[in-house]
């Protein structure tokens, strides 16, 4: 019979991520599509700042995670990866909003949505907001970003290596969401 320490004890990496946030109001926001990730980064901020301002929290009393899976999945990688992998955005249709043309960038590291204040990823990040990238649309990802020919496990750690700040790499997105909902985070999705 299992000791009730480790009865209650978090079982895995997720679920031990999840339990080490502990800020009272605890959010995922669940991005699967390119506008659901802009509209997921524009939600983390919402929480943030309106909070603050009309409820007094402090960054320190949020759990706020931004889960990028399915396909808004590259919006968890680097400038790096998509300079490096442009058919990324071909695939995707995640034109660079500002340019209207094929994206090498991640945009959302850099420019406002819709231009308000905070709704970028380094805005969420200095706020304590973190990142869950889904790993299954990684590897999907890499294999097509590979084709016939090329290495696909070669280009799955390349793009597992370079996230962005903040973000950590999730079995699955649908994982991450199951765990954090296990933890007592609300789901919001973000379309």
């Amino acid at each position: 019979m299992a000791s009730a320490a480790s009865a209650d004890s978090p079982g895995d990496e997720m679920d031990r991520w999840f339990a080490g946030m502990k800020g009272t109001y605890k959010a995922i926001y669940d991005c699967a599509s390119v506008s659901g990730a802009a509209g997921g980064v524009a939600f983390a901020r919402n929480l943030a700042k309106f909070s603050a301002e009309q409820l007094g929290t402090k960054d320190s009393d949020n759990s706020i995670v931004v889960c990028f899976r399915h396909f808004a999945t590259p919006f968890g990688y680097s400038d790096a990866m998509w300079a490096k992998y442009p058919q990324m955005d071909v695939a995707l249709k995640a034109d660079d909003p500002k340019t209207k043309l094929p994206t090498t960038r991640n945009w959302l590291l850099h420019d406002l949505w819709l231009e308000m204040s905070g709704t970028d990823i380094p805005s969420v990040v200095a706020h304590g907001g973190q990142f869950a990238i889904c790993g299954a649309a990684t590897e999907f990802l890499s294999k097509m970003l590979a084709g016939p020919t090329g290495d696909a496990k070669k280009i799955e750690a390349d793009l597992s290596a370079n996230l962005i700040a903040g973000a950590r790499m999730a079995p699955a997105g649908v994982v991450a969401l199951q765990r954090a909902q296990k933890a007592g985070f609300t789901n919001t999705y973000a379309e």
